[in-house]
């Protein structure tokens, strides 16, 4: 689970996503997804697995609006 900050943590190997539950609730109309209108994505920092900086937006206080996909097989 993220530390309750808003970091929706996503990790590689087997796939592990974590988020604090209690920031982004289950839509009841589809239970695949969480959300919370109230916040917005403000930076992305993609870190590989040797823990070398592989990618960073630095801080975007008024938002960004991406989609990211992980593909996994």
């Amino acid at each position: 689970m993220s530390d309750g900050s808003g970091e929706i943590i996503i990790k590689g190997g087997s796939v592990k996503i974590q988020f604090a539950e209690s920031l982004y609730k289950k839509d009841p109309n589809d239970p695949q997804k969480h959300e919370n209108a109230n916040r917005k994505i403000t930076g992305i920092v993609i870190v590989d697995e040797n823990g070398a900086q592989q990618f960073n937006s630095g801080d975007k206080p008024n938002g960004l609006k991406w989609t990211i996909t992980v593909s996994t097989k």
